[in-house]
């Protein structure tokens, strides 16, 4: 009788409060963590997807639908990528894939919902291409009509920005310089060739079947020089790179010169992931080392399938010394080359 009276008066993990729920949510740093919570009831999903929490450490998201996580040692995740599709970053929960028939689509990583762009697949500078990056102009709300800019570089060097509205239709504008990164900040479009900063206005028109248009490039600013390293006197090949350091600059607008990059010396208490997706976050906040640059090998192509993790780690700035990006334990199964590895930053863990 005693043991049935205990049982009916047992409460199951959904009847835990709220704010206790969200409390222990907020002392996870760790993402895995975090979705393991959230697995735990539809009650506790509710709240990991509501809750304001601070940013965790982003995973390593390598070419074979693997995730690793740094902040518990090099954990591996499975998540299902379409098997038709290769990984070409990330923003937010949402994946940016190029699927079959050079289809580009995004998929958000948790819910597995996935939104294909309207983009030409039939058009050249999809089926000769060598790089994608997506650019989000506004929200990617699915009960909305978001704005969206992709950067197609061909394997001959061609470079074409396609900016579209969802789910209407996408414009192409073909670039004379070779651009190798682009932003959107503060209502601007900024892309970086070897020797110039360009600016562009987004013109947003909604309704009327028109489409986004891209104003006039403008050159406000020159490329920080870069020395480069002379091969053939070091003797040094493709295989043979590494990173040895980094220089951090950031762009000054107000100067009337070309020249406006200001070296910076320290990062003060924040943490820089770079990657074709790269990002600040506040490394006391997300449990990363700070003033530190956590850095990845998205480059060599080549060599992804031997070893994946290659050059990898994080640089001090403090102190200029590099130390490995996972322990040396960690092991990861090579890879083709499909899409290229990315950082995934998510803004909610369900």
């Amino acid at each position: 009788m005693a043991a049935a009276a205990a049982a009916r008066h047992c409460r199951c993990w959904a009847d835990l409060r709220p704010e206790l729920v969200a409390l222990v949510l907020r002392r996870l740093p760790s993402l895995a963590d975090r979705v393991r919570l959230g697995a735990v009831c539809r009650a506790w999903r509710r709240i990991a997807g509501e809750e304001p929490l601070p940013p965790p450490l982003p995973w390593l998201t390598l070419l074979d639908g693997t995730f690793l996580s740094i902040s518990d040692g090099g954990e591996i995740h499975r998540m299902r990528v379409p098997e038709d599709a290769s990984l070409h970053g990330s923003v937010g929960n949402w994946l940016f894939l190029r699927r079959l028939g050079g289809k580009l689509a995004l998929m958000n990583a948790f819910s597995k919902c996935v939104v294909e762009l309207p983009l030409k697949p039939n058009n050249s500078y999809y089926e000769d291409s060598m790089f994608f990056k997506i650019v989000p102009l506004s929200t990617l709300d699915l009960s909305s009509d978001f704005l969206f800019l992709v950067l197609i570089v061909t394997s001959t060097w061609q470079c074409v920005i396609s900016i579209g509205q969802r789910p209407s239709s996408a414009i192409a504008l073909k670039i004379p310089d070779y651009i190798f990164d682009i932003v959107f900040c503060e209502g601007k479009l900024y892309a970086l060739s070897f020797e110039k900063l360009f600016a562009f206005e987004i013109v947003s028109s909604y309704g009327g079947g028109k489409s986004p248009s891209v104003s006039s490039m403008k050159h406000v600013a020159n490329a920080v020089k870069n020395p480069g390293i002379d091969l053939e006197n070091n003797g040094l090949q493709a295989k043979d790179f590494i990173t040895i350091s980094f220089e951090v600059f950031e762009l000054d607008l107000t100067t009337n010169s070309h020249d406006k990059w200001r070296r910076l010396n320290t990062l003060g208490d924040q943490a820089l992931f770079v990657g074709t997706y790269s990002k600040f976050l506040p490394a006391s906040e997300c449990g990363a080392q700070e003033n530190c640059i956590y850095f990845m090998c998205d480059y060599d192509r080549e060599h992804w399938t031997t070893d994946p993790l290659r050059d990898c780690g994080v640089f001090n700035m403090s102190n200029g010394t590099i130390t490995p990006l996972l322990p040396d334990t960690t092991v990861v199964r090579p890879q083709g080359c499909k899409g290229l590895p990315t950082w995934f930053f998510p803004t909610k863990t369900m």
